[in-house]
């Protein structure tokens, strides 16, 4: 397929790393942003050996490597004790076994690094103040919705499927108290927190996940030290969201992309990275099929199972952290003494 033009609803990860795909193959796209300018929104967020593989096969990973961080361990504690109950390590034997490294990052930095690229093809136009309607959705041309969790397209290509609130209240916070390098996962009843340093000079992301309670209350029960961690902090704090599971993600020339098609709670911290896989994907089926169509209805086929088990896991994540009494006991004692090879062959069918 050569020389077709793709329009991209959205300038986030999911649609810049699209554009790049788009543009690999030989077409141009056209990126329709709706805000004004791309701003240094967000967080922090992890990219696992298998975004990082994505990023490498888009031909992103030499800008944004210089952006990301590696940490050396990932901890599990357990909130009230304190106590550790897993040390994960991320070095070379882990980059051996998955065949890339782990790495953190800002969110802001990722989308900066994928803008840089964007903006170096000749066959990507970046449009801001440029918001696709609903009467755009169905004029004809090729149209790769990345409007994220929200999306307008979704609703537009298959009513009933709006994104469903959750019980989950999450709270973000990014301070000059870093911590520690590891990424750090504190599980407690109801709730949990995930903290690590991001950035050039570094700030420790703080996510708090609880349900409905403001931190401090949710927490009060915790350990000395994630109290402290947890103390005199500003949050933002919206409540978790997720898109109930599609079979398809295509209708003639039109497909979702990213958190658009399959957006899901944030447990696994795996979103960036499906969006990113997603894209290449989306390259691949490019290069072999020449009608768009016929492309999206590939991509769908590929990406559908893959996504849904993900959303799965990350829901029975989340209810796994948030265990209370005997049960919590138990997961403490599982997680405490299974090998962390095997730990991590749990998660093998992610990174790989």
């Amino acid at each position: 397929m050569k020389n077709q033009l793709f329009h991209i609803a959205g300038g986030g990860i999911a649609g810049l790393a699209s554009a790049l795909a788009v543009a690999n193959t030989g077409n141009s796209a056209l990126v329709m942003e709706k805000a004004a300018k791309f701003e240094a929104l967000g967080a922090g967020l992890q990219l696992g050996p298998n975004a990082v593989r994505a990023l490498q096969k888009l031909g992103a990973w030499d800008a944004v490597e210089p952006i990301t961080s590696s940490p050396p361990e990932i901890l599990i504690r357990d909130g009230r004790s304190g106590k550790t109950l897993k040390r994960l390590e991320l070095g070379k034997k882990f980059e051996t076994r998955f065949g890339a490294p782990y790495r953190v990052a800002h969110r802001a930095d990722l989308l900066q690094a994928l803008l840089s690229v964007a903006k170096s093809k000749s066959n990507i136009t970046i449009q801001t103040n440029a918001e696709v309607i609903a009467r755009d959705i169905f004029d004809g041309y090729a149209l790769i919705a990345a409007d994220g969790v929200w999306s307008k397209t979704r609703e537009a290509l298959f009513p009933g499927h709006a994104a469903i609130i959750s019980n989950d209240i999450i709270h973000r916070n990014l301070s000059d108290d870093v911590v520690n390098e590891c990424v750090n996962l504190w599980l407690y009843p109801g709730g949990h927190v995930v903290h690590y340093p991001v950035g050039q000079s570094p700030k420790l992301n703080l996510l708090a996940v609880t349900q409905g309670t403001d931190v401090d209350a949710h927490f009060s029960m915790a350990c000395e030290e994630l109290r402290q961690i947890l103390k005199h902090k500003s949050w933002s704090q919206w409540p978790a969201a997720y898109v109930p599971p599609l079979h398809r993600w295509n209708k003639g020339k039109i497909i979702l992309i990213g958190d658009a098609a399959h957006g899901t709670l944030p447990y696994l911290a795996q979103g960036a990275a499906m969006a990113i896989e997603d894209a290449v994907t989306l390259g691949e089926v490019l290069a072999l099929r020449k009608e768009p169509d016929s492309a999206f209805e590939k991509l769908s086929e590929l990406r559908v199972q893959r996504t849904q088990k993900l959303h799965h896991s990350s829901r029975s994540a989340g209810h796994f952290y948030h265990l209370n009494g005997i049960s919590a006991a138990m997961r403490n004692a599982i997680i405490a003494n299974i090998p962390s090879h095997l730990q991590l062959a749990q998660m093998a069918w992610i990174y790989r």
